[in-house]
């Protein structure tokens, strides 16, 4: 009879944890090199949970610019590091289209075909704060691993994408972490655009 209890227990707890995990938003920081933890989950609603699982099935994620959004394009456009040169490295023609469409569809079979840089491979492995966030609904569970102090690589630009969605909607990790704040705000939003830029022309 103990043993018969024990194989329902054994079965029954992973579904327990499982359904205890559902409709929750994890994160999961660590603050290198101190090594502190930062360990929270967030509830979310069957409403939010569908809008999430609508986003992790996206081909493509379109974004449409404000004025200052454009504005921060400039910026970044123009903006040189040290030595005179230019960070975003992207043709004035793309530059100009970006300004005059007011709006950029990014399609992520062209981002999952595409390779990895060294830069990439370098800004995933940066000490700083290395994170784990994963959206669990009924349906999906959705993994994004990277770092706050660097930009995300070409192939987890879709992951950072979502969880921009979401993090726009649904404050996760501490409400009050400015870290996470600016990481999916807008300012770095447009690097990454910048960023996507670059790489899809130097393709």
């Amino acid at each position: 009879m103990k043993n018969v209890l024990a194989i329902i227990l054994i079965t029954v707890s992973p579904i327990f944890v499982f359904s205890q995990n559902r409709n929750t938003i994890h994160c999961k920081i660590t603050y290198l090199p101190t090594i502190k933890y930062e360990n929270v989950s967030t509830k979310i609603s069957k409403v939010q949970a569908k809008k999430i699982d609508s986003l992790i099935h996206l081909k493509s994620y379109k974004i449409d610019f404000s004025d200052d959004d454009l504005k921060m394009i400039k910026e970044l456009y123009e903006k040189k590091d040290f030595q005179g040169n230019k960070i975003y490295k992207i043709s004035e023609s793309t530059f100009l289209t970006l300004l005059k469409q007011k709006e950029i569809n990014i399609d992520f079979s062209r981002m999952n075909s595409a390779s990895q840089s060294i830069t990439d491979l370098l800004s995933s492995v940066i000490d700083g704060s290395s994170f784990i966030l994963t959206a669990s609904t009924k349906n999906n569970q959705f993994t994004f691993k990277d770092n706050f102090s660097g930009m995300p690589g070409l192939k987890e630009l879709q992951k950072y994408l979502i969880f921009y969605s979401i993090y726009n909607e649904i404050t996760f990790c501490k409400k009050n972490n400015e870290l996470v704040k600016y990481y999916f705000g807008r300012k770095n939003l447009m690097k990454n655009v910048m960023h996507f830029m670059e790489k899809m022309e130097s393709k």
